[in-house]
């Protein structure tokens, strides 16, 4: 068929109508638009096809993840089956995981109770004893703890760490000295002048456990002035000006260092050494002797101790502190043992009256000593720190003195010697 020559409208849009000459403006006859309309109609279906076609092809673009129009489409159906997979798999895992742990912590609370029922049915069946036990163990280790506290009282009376008196008037020396490890100790050292001081015994005094050598010096002239001899006042560590801080060991080592000392000076007489020890000084005395009965003439004790178990035994009478065991006393000055190696000459000085250590422990140390020449003075009215203001008190420890330097050997006497007495 012939191509139709007629003007074809402009594609989508719908043809005009054409208006036919004429003064009424009448439309063109059916017959003349026949065949313009039959070609419009084939042109619009080809266009509908080219349109689905478009539209296939932009679906296709979009479902393999190429950017159309400038947007970026959804991945490729296999790459989402991929990161599927990998979802799921990480969350069996985690899955795994969780029940594995909730099994552990159901395991560890079976065995809890498993571990648990003995000790619940123990404390059931002797829950009295093992409380009684608990209460035990504590005081133990409080008193362990604690013990240098409730021991040691360098700070009383106050200042006593800051102000240490001196002697005045009399002839003395105020020393420093090293010990073994180093600490630096105080000593005052009073002279004795009169006649015979070459020959003077020296006392080594070793004071209790409060205050500091100044405090003692009232004592000490007295003994001066009564007994004619020269006094060795020790200050121990950690009391007065002395360095360091208190304890048993401590001690010892201070006193080894005194008597050191002591040997090294030619102007103090070492044939003549005595020991003179108050309530823990009676302990580092009868230990220092212990260790040195070759260098030392002769020991005094005053109102002292068998041990700080023993004491403890007494201040805390209830009835688990009486079976502590002496590991579990960081402090124990086993006098009542060491009593037993001093074999040279010893006085034993005893205040009835004293409120703080008891009076049978100075008769218990005195009838466990060895020595060949023993003494024990009892004074019925004496205190624990004021014995020695009672009526005699110098005579007794002046006869001693006198008996022992008398006496050219007093450990190879074969006779003993030993009285009490009552003053």
């Amino acid at each position: 068929m012939p191509r139709s020559t007629a003007r074809l409208p402009t594609p989508g849009r719908k043809p005009e109508s054409r208006l036919c000459g004429g003064p009424a403006g009448a439309f063109a006859s059916d017959t003349e638009r026949e065949p313009e309309t039959v070609a419009t109609a084939a042109l619009w279906r080809e266009e509908d096809d080219e349109e689905r076609r478009g539209r296939r092809g932009a679906s296709l673009l979009r479902g393999s993840g190429f950017r159309a129009r400038g947007r970026l489409r959804s991945p490729p159906a296999s790459l989402r089956y991929l990161r599927g997979a990998t979802m799921e798999k990480s969350w069996m895992l985690w899955n795994f995981i969780e029940r594995w742990l909730l099994a552990l912590a159901s395991w560890s609370w079976a065995l809890c109770r498993i571990s648990l029922l003995p000790l619940i049915v123990t404390f059931h069946l002797y829950g009295g004893i093992v409380l009684l036990l608990l209460i035990f163990v504590s005081i133990a280790g409080i008193l362990y703890k604690f013990q240098d506290v409730l021991l040691y009282f360098p700070e009383q009376p106050s200042s006593s760490r800051l102000y240490v008196p001196m002697p005045t008037g009399i002839p003395h020396e105020n020393i420093f000295i090293r010990t073994k490890d180093g600490v630096r100790l105080n000593l005052i050292l009073v002279r004795y002048t009169g006649d015979n001081s070459p020959y003077s015994p020296t006392i080594i005094y070793f004071h209790g456990n409060a205050g500091n050598i100044g405090h003692r010096l009232p004592n000490a002239l007295l003994m001066l002035v009564n007994l004619k001899v020269n006094l060795v006042l020790v200050d121990y560590r950690g009391y007065g000006k002395s360095e360091g801080e208190a304890s048993e060991e401590g001690l010892y080592l201070d006193s080894e260092a005194v008597l050191d000392y002591v040997m090294t000076r030619p102007d103090l007489d070492k044939t003549k050494v005595f020991l003179f020890g108050r309530s823990l000084g009676g302990a580092v005395a009868i230990h220092l002797a212990s260790e040195n009965s070759h260098r030392i003439s002769a020991i005094m004790v005053e109102n002292t101790f068998l041990s700080i178990p023993h004491m403890a035994s007494t201040l805390f009478s209830f009835f688990p502190m009486r079976y502590l065991p002496l590991w579990c006393y960081k402090n124990k000055f086993l006098s009542y043992r060491k009593i037993s190696q001093c074999r040279m000459p010893s006085l034993f000085i005893s205040g009835l009256s004293d409120q703080l250590i008891p009076p049978v422990m100075m008769k218990q140390l005195y009838e466990l000593s060895p020595s060949r020449t023993k003494r024990l003075a009892i004074f019925p009215d004496g205190t624990h720190n004021d014995t020695w203001q009672c009526q005699g008190y110098f005579t007794a420890l002046e006869q001693f003195i006198k008996e022992v330097i008398k006496s050219p050997s007093p450990e190879g006497m074969t006779k003993t010697s030993s009285n009490v007495t009552i003053i």
